[in-house]
């Protein structure tokens, strides 16, 4: 072999095994950076696992809570059959878990299937509900339902402007519906377990028809 070649071939190793430590430097690198990244990993999953457990914790000790709670419930209120200890229930609830009152309207219009932007178009032209509460839009729906609405036609308008009257809360009808509503209402936020069983049977029967919606008394 020629000098040339020896001294080519002298190259060629020199420079393939100086390809090979730095392959070999990264490849030592890049093991201890997936090293470093696994312990990461390891710290994590054990701090995800210390975070379940926590939660899990509170989570029982919220569900025994709840059923105290419960059990005291129907200690101090064992009847909760009449609209008005229902109703009186709901308001003690309502600033914590219905603030607005959305629960309630949503159900009562759930069970009347009264849409008010349909029964009112003139004040949903006007806005008039789009930030108005719950219990705003309950006495809309609440007069519509129970004809207490009267209507004013509006100069240079094809729309009727409605005037809420008074409710009359004391006819049977209003009453049924009444009791339904808040009985509906509490269930859905998760108090059906201190309502009485007998409560549920008897309303279960009427509950089959649904209420027929419209600005007419309800028969329940």
């Amino acid at each position: 072999m020629k000098l040339r070649d020896r001294l080519t071939a002298a190259v060629r190793a020199f420079r393939d095994a100086h390809t090979l430590r730095d392959a070999l430097e990264m490849e030592k690198l890049e093991r201890k950076l997936t090293g470093q990244t696994l312990e990461r990993k390891e710290q994590e999953c054990e701090r995800l696992h210390h975070s379940v457990e926590e939660l899990g914790f509170r989570l029982r000790l919220q569900e025994r809570r709840t059923a105290a709670l419960t059990a005291a419930l129907r200690t101090f209120a064992p009847d909760l059959t009449a609209a008005e200890e229902m109703k009186q229930l709901y308001d003690s609830v309502q600033p914590s878990l219905d603030m607005e009152g959305y629960t309630l309207y949503h159900m009562a219009e759930q069970l009347t299937g009264i849409h008010l932007h349909e029964a009112f178009p003139y004040e949903s032209a006007l806005g008039v509900f789009e930030n108005a509460g719950g219990r705003e839009l309950l006495a809309y729906l609440t007069a519509y339902c129970f004809n207490a609405v009267e209507w004013e036609v509006v100069p240079g308008k094809t729309y009727e402007a409605a005037v809420l009257g008074e409710v009359d809360t004391a006819a049977p009808e209003y009453r049924q519906f009444e009791r339904r509503l808040y009985r509906d209402t509490l269930e859905r936020m998760g108090f059906g377990d201190v309502l009485p069983r007998e409560e549920a049977v008897q309303m279960a029967a009427q509950e089959q028809q649904p209420i027929p919606p419209g600005p007419v008394a309800m028969s329940m």
